[in-house]
């Protein structure tokens, strides 16, 4: 760390060094001339004035470094140490926490995930269903994919999303459980600001009896899921980890598969239960069209993305092996100090699941043999170790699409990547984000024979985190209303 004067101290010495030189009431001696370059004999090399300009110049020159380094070694650090983006700053702030305790980015990710489960109840619950992917850069192995869904994921004793969040916990996490879980009781006992993407799920779902009628900005407290959320934590872990051995690990570990576009290594889940092996062919089809980097304001561009898309879902339609569904998303990505990316997605199989809050505090999810589309996306550079490496989370395979594209081809930065306007492709419907800024361009939107078909709010939300070289950026969708936390 690089300690830096006060530049009040620094004005204070070259005010002090002026006033000794110029005070009145110092008498002049005679004597030889001294010829040095502060003295005062008209031979002088400086004087006067000119001494007084050199004085102040130097100071300015003084300053303006010491602010430099200020800047760079000061409170704001240009490098952080780690982020989290979610859909919730005050998760968000959560898992960077963890971080800073020196929890690593899986600890970090878990912490997040309950925090979620009380500050984003229709996207998410503790009976939710979810898939993470974990990836050390410095070692390059292969990434690690774990799923937990319901008809994986069975158990009397806890419901689906805890018990694979355990299960992780205990392959790869460094902190105490209980640390993980505590932040998310007192958020659920000390309540949440409600925020508007969730008063406009329950207007868009008419469910209102749920919470009750939820205005955004006010708290909302959940006692009852803080007390359940407490009796987790408090969980001992022989307890926990005997209820881990009812589950088939051999089935929550996924197979992972890697594609090139355009000179990156792009992985994600690759089993019957994803749509990860649709979204490797789908960008086999992309780097065949030649597309360039202003494609995305010509209307061809959004018809081939169409086509494609529905394409593939329309094949997973007709295979007895993959029956996608598309539920809600709540994507956490994180990055720690020690080059650990996470990508991790939970979500119910619609706004608010069931519908339905148990005793305990948290809403049952619908429970289905469809798999969901939702899928953690790694990318990183197949060229050059320290170029860019990003891990964010998709809820369909037409959104992976536009933002692989955004990121690869466009080449935007992570915050207009993430902000760009999204169509939205169903099965046999393309929709347009009605609301959200900025919009399409005027000619896809005018010649586009979906123009009419307007997608309600809330919208899907994909956050992001993103290491170049060894500087950190990260965003959260304002879709979803999160901010993401560095440190």
């Amino acid at each position: 760390m690089v300690k830096v004067k006060s530049k009040y101290n620094i004005v204070k010495q070259v005010k002090r060094c002026i006033l000794l030189v110029t005070r009145e009431d110092i008498p002049l001696k005679k004597g030889k001339v001294n010829k040095k370059w502060y003295s005062c004999g008209e031979d002088d090399w400086i004087s006067g004035s000119k001494y007084v300009n050199v004085a102040f110049g130097t100071l300015t020159v003084i300053i303006t470094v010491a602010l430099i380094i200020q800047i760079y070694y000061g409170d704001y650090q240009v490098v952080p140490h780690g982020s989290v983006a979610s859909d919730s700053l005050e998760c968000s702030k959560i898992g960077t926490s963890v971080l800073k305790n020196e929890g690593n980015s899986i600890d970090a990710a878990i912490a997040t995930a309950f925090c979620l489960n009380v500050a984003t109840p229709h996207l998410t619950s503790l009976d939710a269903e979810g898939q993470i992917l974990i990836y050390n850069h410095r070692k390059k192995n292969p990434p690690v994919v774990i799923t937990f869904s319901h008809n994986i994921v069975e158990s009397k004793h806890l419901p689906t999303s805890v018990l694979g969040l355990a299960y992780i916990h205990k392959k790869f996490g460094f902190l105490p459980w209980r640390d993980l879980i505590y932040p998310a009781v007192n958020l659920a006992r000390n309540g949440i600001l409600i925020p508007k993407q969730l008063v406009q799920a329950v207007a868009q779902t008419k469910n209102y009896d749920v919470f009750g009628p939820l205005e955004a900005g006010q708290l909302l407290v959940q006692s009852d899921l803080a007390t359940t959320l407490e009796h987790i934590a408090n969980m001992s872990e022989s307890v926990l980890h005997s209820y881990l051995e009812e589950l088939n690990e051999t089935a929550l570990i996924e197979t992972v598969i890697a594609t090139k576009f355009m000179n990156f290594d792009i992985y994600v889940p690759q089993t019957d239960a994803t749509v990860g092996q649709f979204l490797v062919d789908a960008l086999n089809i992309f780097q065949t069209m030649n597309l360039s980097e202003t494609v995305f304001s010509d209307p061809v561009y959004a018809h081939e993305l169409v086509d494609v898309v529905q394409y593939y879902q329309h094949k997973s339609e007709n295979s007895t092996y993959r029956m996608f569904h598309e539920g809600t998303i709540s994507n956490i990505a994180v990055m720690d100090t020690d080059d650990n990316y996470v990508s991790l997605v939970t979500g119910l199989y619609q706004l608010f699941g069931s519908g339905e809050r148990t005793h305990l505090g948290y809403i049952e999810d619908i429970y289905s043999n469809k798999m969901s589309s939702r899928m953690p996306v790694l990318i990183t550079d197949s060229r050059y170790v320290c170029e860019r490496r990003y891990v964010f989370g998709v809820n369909n395979l037409g959104s992976a699409l536009q933002i692989i594209s955004n990121l690869l081809l466009h080449k935007e930065n992570v915050t207009e990547a993430i902000e760009a306007p999204r169509l939205y492709i169903g099965n046999w419907t393309v929709g347009f984000e009605g609301s959200h800024l900025p919009s399409f361009p005027e000619e896809i939107f005018e010649h586009s024979p979906w123009k009419s078909n307007l997608v309600p709010e809330p919208y899907q939300s994909i956050n992001i985190v993103v290491k170049y070289k060894d500087e950190l950026s990260s965003h959260s969708d304002s879709r979803g209303g999160g901010i993401a936390s560095r440190f």
